[in-house]
């Protein structure tokens, strides 16, 4: 038999994983979208308005707002001295360590209908007109984990609570709200003190506002107690479905860019096995400015006010590790010979992945953060700082990206942050170190800094470097290396 009369072997149809991804993409930036906007269902003027003063740093605008709303009642941030939202209806809580100075402060404002006080601390000052009482007004104490079997062992918010209502905490019944994780709660006879203790110890008291389980606490605490001021009955099953989805989305975003790099083959120039040899000058420019961080780090375990600037520095550090390689590197951007020229056929889909995976960023910080200005009070002058980032971060992403491309097509391996994973393992130094300086004697803000110098030398490789494998661009990874840097430190700072 001929071959033309040879019968082919029928070809398997390939599942439409492609398809699949993109399905997913556009059910997941959809629903993303939607959560962002219906967290402002239910705002409303009429709403009482919950006033919080002395939250630092960072704080889950969108979901809180979505929480609050649930519960019928509106909030705003607020520091210590500011005058009261104009509202009809104010509930006054109090963050952090000067938390009981709102009492002192408003207890005679005409509109004010209560006082909640999270994490606050003992002062003798704060207490001397406070009693189970004075002021008439509704009082709520949260805090953290208070396991105390004796008065000598009971922390601040158990004593105020006590001091605030009477009652002996050690000896009482508490009720346990909540499931696995239950916070036990203390209530006096007359209904108008409470206290409610988290099963988590609490070293950051604006952190408190992250949790799911304290917002559902707070909205219920609301509910209850503002029964005739709110302007609707709690929804809980809002506040839990939202956290639910939010969670989900995140996910499928994580599954459906995987799904579409699963069906796209890996480019030989971002994929090399092959490693360049590292430069002694990569050695001894990242390990010099890490010692020198080190130290620094180290100091703020005596010297108190260094811990500030420790959030921007170990934000900021990633760019000035990138900004050294590229100097190291810088022959392989701009020498004429052996140019790596991309396909014009990866375009369209290096823009669109890279479109994708910005708008997945900005969506889960939006929905799990803040991005609203806090570490400059000009905010010109931190826009003008955001942009500046954004260009340096770009161009310093796009550079390395080009450099290694050119060095693997040249033979020679891959080189860089981007090549080569050793080169960013030591570009962690520094932020692993001030976590576990932090966490060690617990101090919160040489932590929470080295989280925020993790995530910004994490966060943007993590999700720029399946561009780099599956394109031959360098550009658009390196926009989307700066847009993601950029965001991050916008969340951070």
């Amino acid at each position: 038999m001929s071959s033309n009369t040879q019968q082919k072997k029928p070809v398997r149809p390939q599942p439409p994983i492609i398809f699949i991804s993109l399905g997913l993409i556009a059910v997941t930036i959809l629903t993303m979208f939607i959560l962002c906007l219906c967290a402002n269902a239910g705002k409303s003027t009429k709403n009482p308005v919950l006033a919080i003063y002395g939250v630092e740093g960072n704080v889950p605008s969108v979901s809180l707002a979505n929480t609050l709303h649930a519960a019928g009642f509106e909030y705003e941030f607020l520091d210590y001295g500011d005058p009261l939202p104009q509202a009809a209806n104010v509930v006054v809580a109090g963050v952090g360590e000067d938390a009981l100075s709102v009492i002192d402060q408003y207890r005679y404002e005409e509109h004010v209908r209560g006082f909640i006080l999270i994490c606050p601390s003992y002062r003798p000052e704060y207490m001397e007109n406070i009693s189970a009482s004075s002021p008439l007004y509704d009082i709520a104490v949260f805090a953290g984990r208070d396991n105390a079997k004796t008065v000598a062992d009971m922390k601040d918010a158990r004593i105020i609570y006590e001091r605030l209502s009477g009652d002996d905490s050690l000896y009482g019944q508490p009720i346990r709200r909540g499931g696995l994780f239950a916070s036990r709660v203390y209530v006096n006879n007359d209904q108008n003190r409470t206290l409610s203790l988290s099963s988590f110890a609490v070293r950051d008291p604006s952190k408190l506002f992250f949790s799911p389980l304290f917002q559902n606490e707070l909205a219920g605490y609301l509910s209850v107690t503002y029964i005739d001021e709110s302007t609707r009955e709690t929804s809980f099953g809002r506040i839990n479905a939202w956290f639910i989805l939010v969670w989900i989305a995140i996910t499928f975003a994580a599954v459906s860019v995987l799904l579409y790099y699963s069906n796209v083959s890996v480019d030989p120039t971002g994929s090399d096995p092959k490693k360049a040899p590292v430069s002694r000058w990569v050695y001894a420019l990242i390990i010099g400015i890490s010692v020198a961080v080190l130290v620094g780090i180290i100091s703020t375990l005596t010297v108190e006010r260094l811990r500030s600037p420790m959030i921007p520095v170990l934000s900021f550090l990633p760019s000035v590790f990138m900004l050294c390689l590229f100097i190291v590197n810088f022959k392989w951007i701009y020498e004429k010979k052996g140019k790596f020229a991309p396909s014009g056929r990866t375009f369209v889909p290096a823009a669109f992945m890279a479109v994708v995976t910005g708008l997945y960023v900005l969506f889960t910080l939006i929905l799990t953060s803040d991005l609203y200005i806090r570490f400059m009070t000009d905010k010109g002058l931190y826009s003008a700082l955001l942009a500046l980032m954004l260009i340096a971060d770009t161009s310093f992403a796009t550079g390395l990206i080009y450099a290694s491309r050119r060095s693997s097509a040249a033979g020679q391996g891959a080189k860089n942050m981007f090549g080569n994973r050793k080169i960013l393992l030591l570009m962690f130094i520094p932020a692993a170190a001030a976590v576990i300086t932090g966490l060690v004697p617990w101090e919160t803000e040489v932590f929470y800094a080295g989280l925020a110098g993790l995530a910004a030398t994490g966060i943007p490789y993590l999700v720029t470097v399946p561009l780099v494998r599956h394109t031959d661009r360098s550009l658009i990874p390196g926009v989307l290396h700066g847009v993601v840097y950029t965001l991050i430190l916008a969340a951070a700072l």
